[in-house]
Formats: structure tokens, sequence, C-alpha cells
């Protein structure tokens, strides 16, 4: 009996704790967030086969897409109504950047890297919302 009560005991403290990363546990868990992250941490391996001649060149252009997509992301976060939406165009713009970056590397893998997302596009699908979506025109009338 004790072990029983031990358990009930704890199965409450259990459900009231809650992941502390839930962003993490759906990154891995959906297939659409998942493949972008494996091809977005791929370019790690895609940027060691670069030669050290044209290492000045990438390194400005990689700093310069960082910040672009920064300004983008901020300028999104101010104007969008929902994380969702803030998610899926971040995804977009970094997506654009990666093969603007890439095409200093080498054509053939900004093709390749076209073709991933494409694959991605047509395999995955974008989980939906799970909140209640709210406009502002629902919000004016």
């Amino acid at each position: 009996m004790e072990v029983a009560t031990a358990t009930e005991a704890s199965a409450p403290a259990a459900s009231r704790r809650s992941h502390p990363f839930p962003w993490l546990d759906l990154a891995i868990s959906e297939p659409y967030y998942f493949l972008h992250l494996v091809a977005f941490f791929s370019y790690f391996a895609a940027r060691s086969t670069v030669p050290s001649a044209d290492d000045g060149l990438l390194l400005r252009r990689e700093i310069q897409a960082v910040l672009t997509f920064l300004v983008l992301f901020v300028v999104k976060i101010v104007k969008e109504e929902n994380w969702e939406t803030c998610i899926a165009d971040s995804l977009l713009y970094a997506k654009g950047l990666l093969l603007a970056v890439t095409l200093v590397i080498d054509y053939w893998l900004t093709v390749s890297y076209l073709l991933g997302f494409v694959v991605i596009y047509a395999v995955a699908q974008q989980p939906p919302y799970d909140g209640l979506a709210v406009s502002e025109h629902e919000i004016l009338d």
C-alpha cells in the first residue's frame, strides 16, 4: 500500500510540472520544424568545405545575412498578431538568406539547398495553430 500511495502522491506533482522548453519538444516532434533544423545545421558542414581564400568574403556575407535576418525578425515581432505567422515568416527569411549565402560558396550547393527546401515543403506540412486566432478586424467590430 505504501508504494501505491507514494505513486499517487507523486502523480499530481508530476502533472503540475510543465516541460521547461515546450518549443524544443515541438521542434523535435514536428517533422516540419525538425527538417528545417537539420537543413539549417547542415550549413555548418557545408561551411567547413570553403577554401580559406574565400573565407573573408563569406564571413562578411554571413554577418550581413544575420543582421538582415535580425532586422526582419524584429519588424515581424512588432507587426504580427501571433507567433505562428512570425515563425513561418522567419523561416521563409532564413531560407532566402541561407540560399543567398550559399551562392557565395557554390552554385550547386545553392541548388541542393533549394531542392531540399522544396522536398521539405512537399513532405512535411506546417503544424496547425493551437490557440484561438483573433484578428484586428474582429477586435474593431
